[in-house]
C-alpha cells in the first residue's frame, strides 16, 4: 500500500447513485421523516429577538445529533501530475475549471454556501454544497437537478478522474 493508502484506510466510502433508487428514496423518506417526527422541528434562532426568523431544525431520533443544514457532496478522485503531485494534475486544474463554471449557478441556490476541499495526499476533489433544511429540501425534491447531473456528467468526463460520487450529509458548524 501507498503512503496516500495507509493514512487514510480508516476512511470508507460508499457510493450512491446519482438518480433515485429504493435504497437513496428510503434515505429521504427517513430524513422527512425525521424532520417531521422532531418536536422542536422549528426553533427560534434568536430567542431574544423577536424579529429574527425561524429556522427548521432537526434531531436523528434521541441521538442528540441536531442539524440546521444540510449538504449536497460532489466528489471524485483525481490522478497526479508528472511530479507525482497535484501540483501539476491536468485532472485537478480541470476539476478547478468546471467548478469555477458552475460557481455563479450554485452560489444562486437559495441560501447556498459552497466550500471545495482538495487532498493532495489521497487525491480527494470535493465540492459541498450547504443549505438551511427547508431550502436544501426543495432542491432534494426536485432530484439536485439540474446542476447536478449536468456537473457530474463533465466530471466523469474529465480524463484521469475516477470514483465519481455524491452524497448527501448533515452539516454543521459547532
Amino acid at each position: 500500500q501507498d503512503d496516500a493508502t495507509q493514512r487514510h484506510q480508516h476512511t470508507t466510502i460508499q457510493k450512491l447513485p446519482t438518480s433515485p433508487t429504493p435504497i437513496t428514496m428510503k434515505i429521504q423518506a427517513l430524513l422527512s421523516a425525521t424532520l417531521l417526527a422532531s418536536a422542536n422541528a422549528f426553533v427560534s434562532s434568536n430567542n431574544n429577538n423577536p424579529a429574527s426568523s425561524t429556522q427548521l431544525r432537526a434531531e436523528i431520533g434521541e441521538t442528540g445529533v441536531a442539524f440546521e443544514n444540510v449538504a449536497r457532496e460532489w466528489r471524485c478522485k483525481y490522478s497526479p501530475g508528472p511530479s507525482g503531485g497535484p501540483g501539476d494534475s491536468p485532472s485537478l486544474a480541470a476539476c478547478q475549471s468546471l467548478l469555477s463554471e458552475y460557481l455563479p449557478q450554485l452560489k444562486a441556490l437559495p441560501g447556498a454556501q459552497i466550500t471545495r476541499q482538495v487532498c493532495g495526499g489521497c487525491l480527494d476533489f470535493k465540492v459541498s454544497i450547504t443549505q438551511p433544511l427547508e431550502e436544501h429540501g426543495a432542491w432534494a425534491d426536485a432530484n439536485y437537478d439540474p446542476l447536478e447531473s449536468e456537473f457530474m456528467e463533465k466530471l466523469k468526463a474529465i480524463e484521469g478522474t475516477s470514483l465519481h460520487e455524491v452524497q448527501e450529509i448533515t452539516f454543521e458548524a459547532l
